[in-house]
């Protein structure tokens, strides 16, 4: 059975999800970490074996509770890849003069909450994602887009995609660090609050770099041209990953 969600709304009521989403997650709880990982690359929701999103999402989060690096390396990887496929959809490329970054950017923001998801500032906060996985990734990427739209001069528009109240999304198709893991003693806590605070506060190239490789277990680069890897998904090489995640290290000295 799947962990119960503690998440309210504005009304005080415990989010739930839908009954097709428990029944997907009953089903994957059944199955092994390679059907399961073949089914999270399906993006065609009329396959009979296709996996929601909202069921990736819990089973992602199960993964990143139990440190069990061999699942969070086998289904984070697909999870970000129809994430990008989103984004693609409802970001056209001349949305911004810098559509790709941006598009970059938010993949890696939303992967940061996978690193804060269970701790005490945040406990419960992809519980929504779990319930309606296309309108809370609509509501995280449009705040992300106006935050952006706020910086440039003169303000533009956000994409015709996201101006409305429906969302087409439907329709459009870790390893983690000892630091990171709970830790009985309170100064484990308060490192553990200091790291990722620390993080967040990279540039965001360098914080994209560390969460991707070294939160979220993806290599640098890889031979397979296929491959999802830290440089595929921020658009660079393996070296400039490399510089990226040297830069970082230097200012997370402290932690090490």
């Amino acid at each position: 059975m799947a962990r119960a969600l503690t998440k309210t709304d504005q009304n005080g009521a415990l989010y739930t999800r839908p009954a097709m989403v428990e029944a997907a997650i009953d089903v994957a709880f059944e199955q092994d970490l390679d059907t399961l990982g073949r089914r999270a690359w399906l993006s065609d929701s009329d396959d009979s074996e296709f996996l929601p999103l909202e069921c990736l999402v819990h089973l992602v989060r199960e993964a990143r509770r139990s440190y069990d690096d061999k699942a969070m390396n086998t289904l984070m990887p697909p999870l970000l890849a129809r994430c990008e496929m989103i984004l693609k959809s409802t970001i056209p490329h001349n949305a911004f003069p810098n559509t790709e970054q941006i598009r970059e950017d938010i993949l890696g923001d939303f992967s940061l909450l996978f690193v804060k998801d269970g701790s005490d500032e945040h406990p419960n906060e992809l519980d929504y994602y779990e319930c309606r996985f296309h309108r809370a990734f609509r509501f995280f990427r449009i705040g992300f887009l106006r935050r952006e739209r706020a910086l440039l001069q003169p303000l533009d528009p956000l994409p015709p995609s996201e101006v409305g109240s429906n969302s087409n999304d439907e329709e459009a198709f870790a390893r983690v660090p000892q630091a990171f893991r709970s830790q009985s003693t309170q100064f484990g806590k308060v490192l553990q609050k200091d790291l990722v605070r620390a993080i967040d506060n990279l540039p965001p190239d360098e914080r994209k770099a560390v969460v991707l490789r070294h939160v979220l277990g993806l290599k640098e680069e890889s031979d397979d041209p296929s491959a999802i890897t830290a440089a595929t998904l921020s658009g660079v090489t393996g070296r400039t990953v490399r510089n990226r995640l040297t830069s970082a290290a230097k200012k997370l000295s402290q932690f090490k």
